[in-house]
């Protein structure tokens, strides 16, 4: 009993100086005007601490999950009868924008595969955007899938998305343009009172249990969504969240990144990290020529939208779009759409396709031509 306590003792210890060290990077990051800095400064410092800390630093992934809440709850406020009914009408360019991406990281990772002489199913898994928790439980049931690359190249996509994606969309490149694609969820919202904010706690944590038990994907993010939304629909008001809340919510987030990706035993990897460095560089690439495409069909800011078709999770990138002053609605929207077309598309296809005559002859060219 006092060997458990003290063990929680130790574990309290712990989070205390994760939570000082990942807050002095979102400080040090502000202060040097990096983007997303409470993400992105608490996830580099914490990368960095941990080599020289090891044991001593500790980020539960419950804190994760708490801080995951308020993030659902701003995104959920978003969503209005008026852009349900664009997403609707936007459904069939959500669907032809999944299938494009998808097809496109099949092509690249047919390449890394043909280069690096890695078993393509491997990178294949390994290689699906915005479905890292997905494809790691994935990974373990597909035979003849090297968790260890899935892993790897899942990791190196997200982080290299978490940091390059923002520095694009929150540099010169878009400057000016930001608030041209605020919608209802970035403005001036109602004055919180006691009962709302009773209101909204309780229904964003019971949205996240529900929607663990449920089993959805990121749950405590998706359960939060979609229960605001449906308060929102039905007409009650929803305030913004006051900016520490957020800060903190979002410093919960980038210190659990920071956990992530262990640098240790990373330098024999080199070669693997280079190409799932390389395949993540080419998505972000695809989704910027991507955006084009619905900039000309519905008229989306061209921020909006390269956001929202960034391979990255919707976490992240709904807190960019706050920040980046987007539009929350179609950001949130596509990047949901994806989640749930690669949870319940994507593994049977990718069963199906791992067993046809034609994807195990070319799984073979790597290791008649690959190195």
């Amino acid at each position: 009993m006092a060997s458990g306590g003290q063990q929680g003792k130790n574990n309290l210890m712990r989070i205390a100086l994760t939570f000082v060290i990942a807050a002095s990077g979102g400080i040090g990051f502000a202060l040097l005007r990096v983007p997303l800095h409470w993400v992105l400064g608490p996830a580099a410092v914490l990368l960095i601490a941990e080599r020289f800390l090891k044991g001593k630093l500790y980020w539960p992934m419950a804190i994760r999950n708490a801080g995951l809440i308020p993030i659902g709850y701003t995104l959920g406020t978003s969503m209005t009868a008026a852009t349900l009914a664009e997403m609707g009408r936007q459904l069939p360019s959500m669907l032809l924008a999944t299938v494009l991406i998808l097809l496109f990281s099949f092509l690249l990772s047919c390449a890394a595969a043909r280069i690096t002489g890695i078993p393509l199913r491997s990178i294949v898994t390994g290689s699906i955007p915005g479905g890292l928790s997905q494809m790691l439980v994935l990974g373990e049931e597909l035979k003849g899938v090297d968790i260890t690359v899935v892993t790897l190249f899942q990791v190196t996509r997200l982080m290299g998305v978490v940091f390059l994606v923002p520095l694009i969309a929150l540099g010169p490149m878009f400057s000016g343009s930001s608030g041209a694609a605020a919608d209802a969820g970035t403005e001036r919202g109602p004055d919180w009172t006691v009962g709302l904010a009773l209101l909204y706690f309780i229904v964003t944590v019971a949205g996240a249990f529900v929607g663990k038990r449920l089993k959805l994907p990121t749950a405590y993010l998706l359960g939060p969504i979609i229960a605001t939304a449906a308060l929102v629909i039905a007409g009650v008001p929803a305030p913004n969240l006051p900016a520490p809340i957020l800060d903190i919510a979002q410093m919960t987030m980038g210190a659990y990144l920071g956990f992530t990706l262990k640098p240790a035993g990373m330098k024999e990897k080199r070669n693997m990290m280079l190409a799932a460095a390389a395949t993540g560089f080419f998505l972000i690439l695809f989704s910027m020529a991507s955006a084009f495409v619905l900039t000309s069909w519905h008229g989306v800011p061209y921020l909006t939208a390269f956001i929202a078709l960034a391979p990255g999770g919707m976490d992240q990138m709904g807190i960019l779009a706050q920040e980046a002053r987007a539009s929350l609605a179609i950001v949130t929207s596509y990047q949901m759409f994806r989640i749930f077309f690669i949870l319940f598309v994507v593994p049977p296809v990718l069963k199906k396709l791992f067993a046809t005559r034609w994807f195990q002859r070319i799984e073979r060219w790597p290791m008649r031509h690959g190195g």
